[in-house]
Parts: structure tokens; C-alpha cells; sequence
């Protein structure tokens, strides 16, 4: 008998940990309400920043962040810059998503640059 008692608490203590730590209400988290995440625009600023340091930003790249996840758009010359642009966005804390859609105009092949 005690163990079926034993059984019955370890069921209810299971069932009221179940729902421990999630959301209960209509409205979803913003990104910026979590704890130890940063809103979109310091994430925006600090991609400016590095971007610029590393003398990768320019004034024909465009740089949208929404919910952590950063939209480039805008013209480079070759595909590696293209490449590395994207590549450095993924390197900044806080980026959940790179979608790149850098445009080449001046590229050195018909395709992209050969690895």
C-alpha cells in the first residue's frame, strides 16, 4: 500500500512540474522580455558597429533586424564579399536568423566564387 501511495504523490508532483516555466496567456514572450536577450535595435546597433570596425558595412548594404533574425539587402561587388558580409552577421550574439539577400553587381565568375 505505501508504495502505491508513493506512486500517487510521484504522479502529482510530476503533473505539477509538467507545466513549470511555460507561458500561460494570450499574448507570446517578445524577445526582448526574456532574460539575457538584447531588443533589436542594441542587436542592430552592435551589427553596425562590428560591421563598420571590420570595414565590411557600407552605404549600399541595408540591415533590418525583427525578432533577433537580420535581413541584409543592398549591393556588393563580388561573392566573397557577399559571403563574408553573411558570415559575420552569424558570428554577433544575439542573431537567431541571416537572411541574405546581397545583390553582386561587379562579380568575378557567372556563378559563385570557387572554394
Amino acid at each position: 500500500m505505501s508504495e502505491f501511495s508513493h506512486e500517487s504523490e510521484y504522479e502529482k508532483k510530476r503533473t505539477e512540474d509538467y507545466y513549470a516555466g511555460y507561458y500561460w496567456g494570450n499574448h507570446p514572450y517578445e524577445s526582448n522580455e526574456l532574460p539575457g536577450r538584447i531588443n533589436d535595435t542594441e542587436l542592430k546597433n552592435s551589427l553596425l558597429t562590428h560591421l563598420r570596425k571590420n570595414g565590411l558595412m557600407s552605404s549600399d548594404i541595408t540591415l533590418d533586424v525583427k525578432y533577433g533574425m537580420v535581413i541584409l539587402t543592398g549591393h556588393v561587388n563580388t561573392y566573397e564579399q557577399r559571403r563574408s558580409i553573411g558570415q559575420e552577421v552569424w558570428n554577433i550574439s544575439g542573431v537567431v536568423k541571416v537572411l541574405n539577400d546581397l545583390q553582386v553587381t561587379n562579380p568575378e565568375t557567372a556563378g559563385p566564387s570557387k572554394a
